[in-house]
């Protein structure tokens, strides 16, 4: 992460809605190659809280720095623009690694959102940021729990029938 888009509102509002473009092309090409509904309507879920989160984003920039939003960064602050070839996705050996991926740019959209909410002044729009972080940190939970259930380590509590709610 550069440093130097964190003293600039500007910059990083856009880095912020590339990654969240970035994020929303990634969970909707991955709906649309998933076969299991529930998957599909998890992906699609996250596919519409990047949409949320870009529309959030674009209005902190209306609000605090006026004008047309202009070029965005051809990175954002995320890996997951690696993952895409011409338009689609690279094809990845498992489910488990597009899993990974998207685990890997949901925790550095935290980290960018608690930088951001550091280094910016104005309260309502550094609690916009840390609102932000939270919700990528809850999509990093739900990819985390997926890829639980995806390799069979899913247990509820404990797998020997005692659950620490009777303690």
């Amino acid at each position: 992460m550069k440093d130097d888009i964190f003293g600039d509102m500007a910059s990083l509002l856009r880095s912020a809605i590339k990654s969240e473009i970035d994020g929303f092309t990634y969970y909707d090409l991955l709906a649309k190659e998933a076969a299991n509904k529930e998957a599909i309507r998890r992906l699609e879920n996250l596919r519409n809280d990047e949409a949320r989160h870009r529309a959030i984003l674009t209005n902190l920039f209306k609000k605090h720095i006026g004008g047309e939003i202009g070029a965005l960064p051809s990175k954002g602050i995320s890996p997951l623009e690696a993952a895409f070839v011409g338009g689609k996705l690279k094809k990845l050996n498992s489910e488990i690694e597009y899993i990974n991926l998207a685990m890997k740019a949901e925790q550095a959209a935290v980290e960018f959102y608690r930088h951001g909410a550091g280094a910016i002044q104005d309260t309502g729009f550094r609690d916009i940021l840390n609102g932000l972080a939270e919700e990528e940190n809850g999509h990093f939970e739900i990819l985390m729990a997926e890829r639980e259930a995806i390799s069979g380590n899913y247990y509820w509590f404990s797998s020997d029938g005692t659950s620490p709610m009777e303690d």
